[in-house]
């Protein structure tokens, strides 16, 4: 078959700029490895791209002109929405299926008369909320138990047959790839020293949700109060053709706030890491962080840390409510600044790493292997 698949984010050959690129890749290449050819019709980044192939069988086509950098990716003008549906309506004239990755192209009437399935990445962003419930889709995927019931309360209130069309398919982890490994190369070329520091690790895009205030929070309740002066908290500077004004000003505010709390001297901030390499950036840590209070619809984040043996502290929000039980993960309510350094701390002393039920759970529930399978 020849199916066409869309991202609305831009797409690299050698980067991967978050949860849903990351995923898409594994899957395209999975339905390439089975002989069907695979097109993939995204946003073209701000910097200009040729297509690309990340496969014999998967080609990419960085060429809607989407609004970039983020937020509102339609903010576009009337020519560049008719250029969007030109260009990808030739690439739809011979598919024979269409995959909408996170439900975010929303003029269904381009694609009626083609077999399609959407992909919900998220439950939160303007975007996928409204194409979950627009989209002309003949079958719709969630990706977590957290994910589809937020569809089957919402959307499923007004498609009452829609629980017949709905996949939950657990986001997998590749643990051919996630698991521990050494990370003293990384640590020497971040000038970080694991024997003498305790590392965080806070590996989240800049948005507010993502929780580095409240992890800016807990860094001052480590250091000050519970004498971790030995404390360093790795946090990713975001691609730069992809930051708008808005995420600038939040990396400002972050800034000052370190400033305020007396923690600056704490935190690193360090380039981008590419997709292969953060099982090095997860072993690094002594815990990953992911206290924020967006309510995403997976959080690779988390569950990739635990796999690569660091602990994951996580907030009682979303997809982290449910997803592993309560003896799997640490988690603490959001905002609860002193619960979580305490749980860190704790860590810290103690040395915890992750138990074997918690690696069993995450292998039987969330198989990469199972989860291509399932889309294809």
């Amino acid at each position: 078959m020849k199916i066409v698949m869309f991202s609305i984010n831009p797409l690299f050959p050698a980067k991967v700029t978050g949860g849903a690129s990351k995923h898409l890749y594994p899957i395209a290449r999975h339905l390439g490895g089975l002989g069907h050819e695979v097109e993939i019709i995204c946003a073209q980044s701000i910097d200009p791209q040729e297509p690309f192939a990340w496969d014999e069988r998967v080609r990419v086509y960085p060429i809607l002109p989407f609004h970039l950098p983020f937020p509102q990716p339609y903010a576009v003008s009337g020519p560049d929405l008719a250029r969007i549906i030109d260009l990808l309506s030739d690439h739809l004239a011979d598919a024979d299926r269409f995959y909408i990755h996170d439900g975010e192209f929303l003029i269904p009437d381009v694609y009626s008369a083609i077999p399609t399935v959407v992909s919900l990445r998220d439950n939160i962003y303007p975007e996928s909320v409204l194409g979950s419930f627009i989209s002309r889709y003949d079958e719709l995927i969630c990706v977590s138990p957290y994910s589809a019931a937020v569809v089957e309360a919402t959307v499923g209130r007004f498609y009452p047959e829609l629980s017949q069309r709905l996949h939950q398919v657990n986001n997998g982890i590749d643990f051919e790839k996630f698991h521990p490994v050494n990370s003293n190369q990384l640590a020497d070329k971040l000038g970080l020293n694991p024997a003498e520091e305790v590392i965080l690790l806070h590996p989240h895009r800049p948005e507010p949700g993502k929780g580095l205030p409240e992890t800016i929070r807990v860094a001052e309740v480590l250091v000050h109060r519970f004498g971790h002066h030995n404390l360093k908290v790795l946090v990713p500077e975001w691609i730069g053709s992809m930051v708008s004004q808005g995420e600038a000003n939040f990396y400002a505010e972050m800034i000052q706030l370190m400033v305020d709390l007396d923690v600056r001297d704490h935190f690193v901030f360090a380039p981008w890491i590419p997709a292969a390499h953060m099982p090095e950036l997860y072993s690094l840590g002594h815990a990953t962080l992911c206290l924020g209070n967006i309510v995403e619809a997976f959080g690779n984040v988390a569950y990739e840390s635990l796999a690569c043996g660091t602990p994951s502290v996580v907030s009682r929000t979303g997809v982290h409510r449910m997803l592993l039980p309560d003896d799997l993960i640490d988690k603490v309510d959001y905002g609860d600044t002193q619960a979580a350094a305490k749980r860190i701390s704790d860590i810290i002393h103690s040395g915890t790493g992750v138990n074997a039920d918690t690696s069993a759970y995450l292998k039987l529930n969330l198989d990469f292997t199972n989860q291509v399978d399932r889309y294809a």
